[in-house]
């Protein structure tokens, strides 16, 4: 990225005289600017910063990003790293030092945290860009597909193990504040046929962590800090309705959300949203997909229809990872839900080829002026779908 470190200029045209474009003019020309694009200008002065400062302050700016890691399988540091901005409507394509080298799968828990994860080492980053990792001993039971869940200073794995001669509902948690992986009480004996990521949603609080079986909606919680189960697991299914046959869960800010698919998988009937109370998990339903966008949303996909969600802040990304050329979000703005789409046809057929690795987060000015403009990083920006290949 890069831009000259000056004013925009205009001539007067009854002096002659150049004049700096400022006030009002300035504030609609930054407004244009994709929220990617304005770090430089962030530069420039202080009147620009001050233009810059007033521009991402609009709630429209804030609306978190959709990170997609898109890694060959056959060469895992073939890793390319796309984004979709809501708020400036347009997809990014990153290349250069932004994207690490990865030695072993990527994967993501809870939206917003990648990790790697190998018999030696445990590999996290929670950062919005995925620019910090940092690195700890791998738990004593190796895992093929364990629930990750970072709650506050501790690490869950749980489930996903790899062996037949270890307990499939073997948790362990390790806490950065007082290193070292410790064994706790294991998952509920009703998911034992169900522990690993490609059965069960997760979803985290503060201190707590949250598991749903995605097709019964079984429902349980284990709490960090007294490393103790739901007294209600095993009898709580989450399933407002009964016509309900998958459904996922996810935080919302400070709301527990359930997205769940109504009908049957070969025949899907509609998308609908759900807000969990945590205390006495009855559910309150605060959308529904429109039907033109739920019948693009059957089109796309071959059946069964399953679905996949990312969520940060007030905002969830829908799409099926499986095949995901069709990206559809929807943003609960003040008790009402705002429904949108976008197409990502640089996905369709990467999946035989590559693993394609979902995240969500805000990203501030901040967290731009930090990677892309403070430290030593080389990179290259794309923007527009037809930029990307």
């Amino acid at each position: 990225m890069a831009t000259e470190n000056r004013y925009l200029e205009s001539k007067d045209q009854e002096t002659g005289e150049e004049t700096q474009i400022q006030g009002d003019v300035l504030d609609k020309i930054v407004s244009h600017l994709p929220t990617i694009h304005l770090v430089p200008p962030f530069y420039v002065s202080k009147l620009w910063q001050r233009a810059v400062f007033s521009c991402v302050r609009n709630p429209s700016r804030t609306k978190p990003w959709l990170i997609i890691y898109v890694q060959n399988r056959r060469n895992l540091s073939l890793t390319t790293t796309l984004a979709y901005d809501p708020s400036s409507n347009v997809w990014i394509k990153f290349t250069g030092s932004l994207t690490m080298t990865y030695t072993s799968p990527l994967r993501s828990c809870h939206f917003d945290t990648l990790y790697m994860l190998t018999p030696s080492k445990f590999s996290f980053s929670a950062d919005p860009l995925h620019v910090k990792w940092r690195d700890i001993v791998g738990p004593r039971v190796w895992r093929a597909d364990p629930i990750v869940a970072i709650v506050g200073s501790c690490i869950v794995v749980a489930g996903g193990t790899y062996d037949f001669e270890d307990d499939p509902l073997t948790v362990e948690m390790y806490d950065t504040s007082c290193p070292g992986w410790f064994t706790c009480p294991p998952i509920p004996i009703i998911l034992k046929d169900s522990a690993a990521t490609t059965w069960l949603s997760v979803a985290v609080s503060d201190h707590k962590m949250y598991l749903l079986e995605k097709n019964s909606g079984t429902f349980c919680s284990f709490d960090t800090n007294t490393k103790r189960w739901s007294e209600t697991s095993g009898s709580c299914v989450l399933h407002p309705d009964p016509s309900i046959y998958f459904s996922v869960i996810g935080f919302a800010g400070h709301r527990l959300i359930l997205v769940g698919l109504m009908g049957d998988a070969e025949n899907a009937e509609s998308l609908r949203i759900w807000e969990v109370n945590c205390d006495r998990f009855d559910c309150e339903e605060i959308g529904k997909m429109p039907l033109e966008m739920f019948y693009m949303l059957k089109n796309v996909n071959t059946m069964p229809l399953l679905i996949d969600i990312s969520v940060a802040e007030n905002f969830i990304y829908i799409y099926n990872s499986s095949e995901p050329s069709d990206i559809f979000f929807c943003y609960l703005n003040e008790g009402v839900c705002q429904w949108g789409s976008v197409r990502c046809s640089f996905l369709s057929g990467r999946v035989l080829m590559d693993r394609i690795v979902f995240t969500s987060s805000k990203v501030s000015l901040d967290d731009l002026r930090k990677t892309f403009w403070l430290g030593s990083r080389k990179f290259k920006v794309q923007l527009a779908e037809t930029n990307i290949q």
